[in-house]
């Protein structure tokens, strides 16, 4: 699915020296916040008709609800000045790479959808918002010649390199947009070359200064989801990490938004049954592998979600539509073919799933740390065979 975002790329030009403008990225311009905002986009325009403006999808109910419920914030009508920024800066963002069409012939500015495809792609799931975010900011630098500075930097990682290129960044900013305040310009900065370092598994930036460490996917987030910390520690029980997960996650709407989000992006690539893929068995229900009430902190991981028809959920999976009992010998079949879905993803060029991802679902559903990302597609399966045997 990713190669949708280089083909709306190819031929575009993102020049920041011929547009003359300074909407191409802002503070708030994170991948979760650029989801949201393309799925609260979708949402409007099932109910209503292009042009639309930024304050149609910020006063639109769905917007109101997922800030609330899944930010954690305010409603949107008691915190105006803050959610300005919220929803205006990742749209200006989206309209500057092409996905939306804006017209600033009058006010209030109108706006309309460019490349449906890719606005999809970025509303179903943040990993691909990282995607896009990333290959944006590779275009973007690129066109600019500005992308030699941050190579610069990945290759000398020390503190001279990194502070020559936050002060050749932000004098290239001064002198080609009407930006000209360099704390503002930072808070950009910060937004600019965290995403290519996480993609280059480089060092980035934290707190104004070069990071100590490679930068991480969850600093990107503006909600950053600490419950995957709980995997890190493996002398954790899984009781215990469950009474952990309960303690840590403060915001319990924000979990079940990600699992929601989860099980939709696998329904949008598996329209059928992954364990039968014909046509004849249309996949209606998105399975946890690993019981989302027993393992919940791999429960918004795609990897761990399965399709199946209901007769394959509710009475393989789970015996007797007992949905509180797995049956380990199917999860072994349901990992098998998850695997096999990963494996046919990735060799296609798509990388909608992550191996890695995969491997953590599997240690961490079979408490183990056997499984790694140096095994093959043949020595994964066959060791999730024998752990299955193993516990019987």
């Amino acid at each position: 699915m990713s190669k949708i975002i280089d083909d709306h790329f190819n031929g575009l030009d993102l020049d920041i020296r011929k547009k003359n403008i300074g909407t191409f990225m802002d503070q708030k311009v994170t991948p979760d916040v650029v989801s949201g905002v393309a799925e609260c986009i979708l949402e409007y325009l099932s109910e209503n008709e292009e042009p639309f403006t930024i304050n149609d999808i910020r006063y639109f109910e769905y917007s109101n609800q997922l800030v609330k419920e899944v930010f954690n914030k305010p409603d949107v009508q008691k915190a105006e000045n803050e959610y300005d920024k919220f929803f205006s800066q990742p749209i200006k963002m989206l309209a500057y790479a092409g996905i939306l069409e804006e017209d600033l012939t009058k006010r209030p500015y109108k706006y309309s959808v460019s490349n449906n495809a890719v606005l999809e792609f970025i509303g179903i799931r943040e990993r691909n918002a990282v995607t896009f975010l990333y290959k944006y900011l590779e275009k973007l630098s690129s066109d600019s010649n500005i992308k030699i500075l941050f190579d610069e930097f990945f290759i000398t990682q020390n503190r001279a390199g990194y502070e020559r290129l936050k002060t050749r960044f932000i004098d290239f900013i001064i002198e080609n947009t009407p930006k000209n305040d360099p704390v503002d310009i930072s808070r950009i900065f910060t937004k600019i070359i965290n995403p290519l370092a996480y993609k280059e598994k480089k060092f980035g930036t934290r707190r104004g200064r070069i990071s100590q460490t490679v930068i991480s996917l969850d600093e990107l987030y503006y909600n950053r989801p600490n419950w995957r910390d709980i995997n890190k520690d493996k002398s954790l029980t899984r009781e215990e990490a469950k009474a952990l997960f309960d303690d840590v996650v403060e915001n319990k709407n924000f979990f079940k938004y990600q699992v929601t989000k989860a099980k939709k992006f696998v329904r949008k690539l598996q329209p059928f049954s992954e364990i039968h893929r014909f046509e004849q068995y249309p996949g209606l229900q998105a399975h946890h592998i690993f019981m989302e009430s027993e393992f919940p902190q791999i429960a918004d991981l795609p990897e761990n979600i399965i399709i199946l028809t209901p007769n394959q959920h509710f009475f393989r999976a789970h015996p007797n539509n007992k949905t509180s009992v797995i049956d380990e010998k199917y999860q072994a079949i349901c990992l098998i073919s998850k695997l096999d879905s990963i494996e046919i993803n990735n060799r296609s060029g798509e990388n909608d799933y992550s191996l890695e991802d995969f491997i953590n679902v599997l240690n961490t559903g079979f408490e183990t740390e056997h499984f790694n990302t140096g095994m093959d597609y043949e020595e994964v399966k066959h060791q999730i065979i024998n752990h299955t045997y193993a516990r019987a």
